[in-house]
């Protein structure tokens, strides 16, 4: 089994504070799914993460989405990490301070260099706060 997969299966349910990935720390995130090629987590909007409207800033949307689409390359490839090469994100709505979002991440193709993601961040009721399309590619460095 992929030992970052059994990682995070390991730990659902639970707030990651143990990840080699200081931002997924950061972040808060708490696993809800995780298999090859898909991976689902909470993340809490905090004060820390807003703009002056008190709404979560586009860059902490981009930086969840890009962290989950990372991971799930992690738990779903060979033993090399991933770097993203694109990220194309459209924001839909905004979330307040105390929201629970829902981060989705799907891999849609898997290529030798190449895989390509698709996320999706949601509120409590299923709307979409944001969706994302992502390329990464394969750093041919060694995870652990």
């Amino acid at each position: 089994m992929n030992p970052r997969l059994e990682y995070i299966q390991n730990r659902i349910g639970q707030v990651i504070t143990d990840s080699p990935s200081e931002i997924s720390n950061w972040l808060q995130m708490t696993p809800v799914m995780a298999e090859n090629g898909k991976i689902v987590v909470t993340v809490p909007v905090r004060l820390d993460m807003t703009n002056m409207m008190k709404t979560i800033h586009g860059g902490m949307v981009a930086t969840i989405l890009d962290d989950l689409c990372g991971t799930v390359c992690l738990i779903s490839a060979v033993d090399f990490f991933y770097a993203t090469v694109t990220l194309n994100v459209d924001y839909l709505r905004p979330a307040q301070i105390g929201d629970v979002l829902t981060c989705t991440a799907e891999v849609v193709r898997q290529g030798k260099t190449i895989i390509n993601v698709h996320a999706t961040l949601t509120l409590p009721d299923g709307k979409m706060v944001a969706r994302a399309s992502s390329n990464l590619i394969n750093t041919q460095i060694k995870t652990y």
